[in-house]
């Protein structure tokens, strides 16, 4: 995928450019691999593929956490109302999120249209926030909920990085 006027780039200097820490970093290879792309350092592709792919990632992340969500609320009744609570909020703050990323993926990057895509990837991250946020009460954050949205907030800040190398 070329858009005008974005760098191409090989994946791992693509990594290494949008990422800060060691986290990201090898979060960001490794969602390389899981896409099949080519990690030779002589391979270049535009960045746009390559937010492209973490936008997916994300999108699927997401839509696997809405389910698992989904599939709690409705045959595990040994919820507490707490955590009933918390997984109805976050299912209210994923449908925004999922509905951005979605846009990100499918319209947004491929069209090479960019001029609110740092709104979009916002708006990701502060509603993916809002449900970690849910659960930082001591009872939940032992949730089995609690590591899936984090790593769907790396994911989700990762998306936002690799976007960055688009210029926006």
């Amino acid at each position: 995928m070329d858009c005008p006027d974005v760098p191409s780039l090989g994946a791992v200097a693509a990594c290494h450019k949008a990422c800060g820490t060691k986290l990201m970093y090898d979060l960001c290879i490794r969602i390389m691999r899981e896409g099949d792309v080519n990690m030779s350092p002589s391979h270049t592709e535009g960045a746009t593929a390559y937010a492209i792919l973490a936008a997916h990632s994300a999108a699927i992340s997401f839509d696997n956490t809405t389910i698992a969500m989904s599939d709690h609320l409705s045959q595990n009744s040994s919820l507490s109302g707490e955590q009933r609570d918390a997984y109805e909020g976050c299912m209210d703050d994923y449908a925004p999120a999922d509905s951005s990323i979605d846009t990100i993926e499918e319209e947004t990057l491929p069209s090479c249209h960019f001029a609110f895509l740092a709104d979009e990837y916002t708006r990701v991250i502060t509603n993916v926030e809002k449900c970690r946020d849910r659960l930082l009460a001591p009872t939940l954050v032992k949730t089995p909920l609690y590591p899936v949205v984090l790593a769907d907030l790396n994911k989700a800040v990762l998306a936002n990085m690799l976007g960055k190398l688009l210029g926006v």
